[in-house]
C-alpha cells in the first residue's frame, strides 16, 4: 500500500539527486530513506532511479511518478491549508464607522466572540470608502458602515436596518425652534456635504433627493479632514459653517453648541449595511448571518 510519507520522501529525492542531502532534508538517516526508496518501488512494480557511484537520474518511470506526485501533493496540501485556515482560531478583522459604536453591532459582535472558540476580533475605525478598500484588497474581513449600495466583486452584503438622518444645526438657529424639521425648510440653508470624491454613492444620494423633493440647500461642499470625524463636523456646525445631515445614532452624543432635530417629510435613511469578504472561514461567515439576522 502506498503511504503518503514515502511519496514526499521521492519527492525531496528528485529535488536532491543526491541521497545524503534528501536524507538530511528529511531528518532521517540515508539507510531510511534507501529502504522507503525499495519499499516505493516495489510496490510500484518499477525502478524510479538510475544510481551509480557518481549520480542518481531519474528513470522515464520516475519522471512520470514525478508528475503525478507533486500534482496530488500540490492538491492535498492546498486543501489540508484551506481546512486548517477555516477550522483554526482567526483573527477578525472589523471596520468600522465611528456611527457604529452608538448601535448594538458591538455587543453582537461580542456574542460572535463566544460562538466562535479562539476568535478575536481587530477593529479598525474608517470611513464608507476606506472600509470598502479594505475589503476589496484583503486588509480588512468585515465592515459596518452606512450606504445607499455595494458594489465590489468578491464581497458579500447584508442589510441590517435603515438608519434615520437627523440635522445638526447650531444653537440658537431658527430651524432648533421646532421639534421636527421639513425637509422642505432646508431649501437655501447652508448644508456642509463631503465631495463627491470622497463618498460618490453618498453624494449622488443626497443630490438625487433633493432633485426628487425640489429642495436645493446652499450646498457647502468641504473636503477638510474635520468632515471625516464626529467631533470635527460638530465644530463646523457649532462654528455656524453650515448644517449637517447625521445619522441618528451619533445624537446621543452632546457637543457644545450644537443640537439635533429629527427631519421628517420625507424623513431621510439610508441602509446601515454590514460587508465581509466571501474568503472568510465558513464558520464564521454562517455565525455572521445568524447573529446580524436575528
Amino acid at each position: 500500500m502506498l503511504e503518503l510519507r514515502h511519496l514526499r520522501a521521492f519527492v525531496v529525492l528528485t529535488e536532491e539527486l543526491n541521497f545524503t542531502r534528501a536524507a538530511a532534508r528529511l531528518y532521517m538517516t540515508q539507510p531510511a530513506l534507501s529502504h522507503q526508496l525499495q519499499r516505493l518501488e516495489g510496490e510500484l512494480g518499477v525502478t524510479l532511479f538510475q544510481r551509480t557511484s557518481r549520480r542518481v537520474t531519474l528513470t522515464p518511470e520516475g519522471e512520470r511518478l514525478l508528475e503525478l506526485t507533486r500534482t496530488v501533493l500540490t492538491t492535498l496540501d492546498e486543501g489540508l491549508q484551506a481546512l486548517r485556515r477555516d477550522s483554526m482560531p482567526q483573527v477578525l478583522r472589523v471596520g468600522f464607522a465611528d456611527y457604529v459604536g452608538q448601535t448594538d453591532i458591538p455587543a453582537r459582535l461580542g456574542r460572535l466572540i463566544q460562538a466562535v472558540p479562539g476568535l478575536k476580533l481587530q477593529q479598525i475605525e474608517g470611513t464608507t470608502l476606506e472600509q470598502l478598500h479594505g475589503l476589496t484588497t484583503d486588509s480588512l474581513d468585515v465592515g459596518f458602515f452606512v450606504a445607499p449600495q455595494v458594489r465590489c466583486p468578491g464581497i458579500q452584503q447584508r442589510r441590517l436596518w435603515m438608519e434615520e438622518f437627523w440635522l445638526a444645526l447650531p444653537v440658537g438657529h431658527p430651524l432648533a425652534s421646532l421639534d421636527r424639521v421639513p425637509f422642505q425648510a432646508l431649501k437655501g440653508q447652508p448644508l456642509l456635504l463631503n465631495s463627491r470624491e470622497s463618498n460618490p454613492d453618498l453624494y449622488d444620494h443626497w443630490q438625487g433627493m433633493f432633485t426628487q423633493t425640489g429642495v436645493q440647500p446652499r450646498q457647502v461642499i468641504n473636503t477638510g479632514a474635520r468632515m471625516y470625524s464626529f467631533a470635527g463636523m460638530m465644530r463646523l456646525v457649532a462654528e455656524q459653517e453650515g448644517l449637517f445631515l447625521i445619522v441618528r445614532s451619533l445624537t446621543a452624543l452632546a457637543h457644545p453648541g450644537v443640537t439635533f432635530r429629527p427631519v421628517h417629510d420625507p424623513c431621510p435613511a439610508l441602509p446601515l449595511r454590514m460587508a465581509w469578504r466571501q474568503s472568510l472561514p465558513a464558520v464564521v461567515q454562517a455565525q455572521l448571518r445568524q447573529i446580524f439576522t436575528e
